[in-house]
C-alpha cells in the first residue's frame, strides 16, 4: 500500500520570512499562502519504507489564479512513482488531482486560505495509489508577526468517498504547524514543519518534522525560478519511514 506524506500540504505552502511587512508592498516569490500566482512546479521525492523498502515520486503541478480579484486558485498535479513493496520498481501513473483554494479575511496582521482537493484513482498499478476517490479538505491561519516571521498552522483531513471495495478506506487528518524566522536575504527561503498525523481507519499515529530550504534563482521565461530542497523524518509507531528527501524547481509569475 502506498504510504502517505505527512507533508503534503506542506509542499504546497513553502513559506518565506521576507524583508520588511507583509501584504502588498512584500517581495511576491509565491512562497506566501495568502498569495495566488501563476506558476509550474516539479518535484521528486524519496521516502525511506519500512521493511527496507522505498518509494519515488515524481510530481508535477500546474497553478493559475481565476476570479476578478485573484482570491481563487485551481491547481492540478499528476505524480509519477515507483513503489518497490511488491517487487516491481518501475515507474507509473499515481493518484492525480485537483485542487481549488481561496484566500480571505486578509489584512495586515494575517489572513485565511480554504483549499478542497479531489485526488482520483487513476493510478496504473495498485501500489501507486490509494484505489480510493478521495476529499481533502484544508484550513490554514497565516499570521504576519510583528518581528517579520510567519506563523502559519494548518489542519488537513483526507476523507474516502468511493473506489475499489477491497480497499481500505481512506480516513485521516494531519495538524501542520508552520514557522519561518525573519531572512535578512529575501531570496532564500526557510520553513521548520513540525507535524503530526492521526490515521483514524488504520488507528495509527505518527509525528513528523521537515526543514525546506530554497533559493531564488532568477528570471526564467518571464517568471522567478525557485529551488528547493526538504529533508524530513518520522517517529512513531504508525510511521511510514524513517526518513524523506524532496528536491523541486518551480517557475513563479510566467
Amino acid at each position: 500500500m502506498r504510504p502517505v506524506n505527512v507533508f503534503a500540504s506542506g509542499a504546497a505552502l513553502l513559506l518565506l520570512a521576507a524583508s520588511g511587512a507583509h501584504g502588498e508592498n512584500a517581495p511576491d516569490n509565491g512562497t506566501d499562502p495568502t498569495k495566488l500566482n501563476r506558476q509550474v512546479q516539479t518535484t521528486w521525492e524519496r521516502l525511506d519504507l519500512k521493511g527496507g523498502f522505498r518509494s519515488d515520486t515524481l510530481k508535477v503541478n500546474y497553478t493559475l489564479p481565476f476570479g476578478e480579484k485573484s482570491d481563487w486558485n485551481v491547481r492540478y498535479r499528476v505524480p509519477i512513482a515507483s513503489v518497490d513493496v511488491l517487487g516491481n520498481d518501475s515507474y507509473g501513473l499515481g493518484d492525480a488531482s485537483v485542487q481549488v483554494g481561496h484566500v480571505f479575511g486578509l489584512n495586515r496582521q494575517g489572513g485565511w486560505v480554504a483549499q478542497g482537493e479531489l485526488i482520483l484513482d487513476t493510478a496504473s498499478r495498485d501500489e501507486l495509489g490509494t484505489g480510493k476517490n478521495v476529499l481533502k479538505g484544508t484550513l490554514i491561519r497565516a499570521w504576519f508577526l510583528e518581528n517579520g516571521a510567519i506563523f502559519a498552522p494548518a489542519l488537513v483531513h483526507s476523507e474516502s468517498l468511493w473506489g475499489d471495495d477491497r480497499r481500505r478506506d481512506v480516513r485521516a487528518t494531519t495538524m501542520d504547524l508552520y514557522y519561518v524566522p525573519k531572512l535578512k536575504d529575501s531570496r532564500n527561503l526557510i520553513t521548520i514543519d513540525p507535524s503530526i498525523k492521526q490515521d483514524w481507519e488504520n488507528d495509527k499515529t505518527f509525528f513528523g518534522m521537515a526543514v525546506t530550504y530554497g533559493r531564488v534563482v532568477g528570471p526564467v521565461f518571464g517568471g522567478t525560478g525557485i529551488v528547493t530542497i526538504k529533508p524530513s523524518v518520522f517517529a512513531g509507531d504508525g510511521r511510514p519511514g524513517d526518513w524523506g528527501l524532496e528536491v523541486g524547481y518551480k517557475v513563479l509569475g510566467f
